[in-house]
């Protein structure tokens, strides 16, 4: 069974939300006292860090 294209992206935005709600934990699991602000912060960092490396 193909998915239609909606269904894809819907599916894409799902487990892109998943991955960063996991990596916010990590973060929130090292550093139980961040700000919303840092969390933030560190959570970009570290989706960023591949990028940066490919370059």
């Amino acid at each position: 069974m193909r998915l239609k294209r909606e269904d894809r992206v819907n599916l894409a935005v799902s487990m892109s939300d998943v991955c960063i709600r996991v990596c916010a934990d990590g973060v929130r699991d090292q550093n139980p006292d961040i700000s919303e602000e840092e969390l933030i912060e560190r959570v970009r960092e570290r989706l960023m860090f591949d990028k940066r490396r490919e370059t």
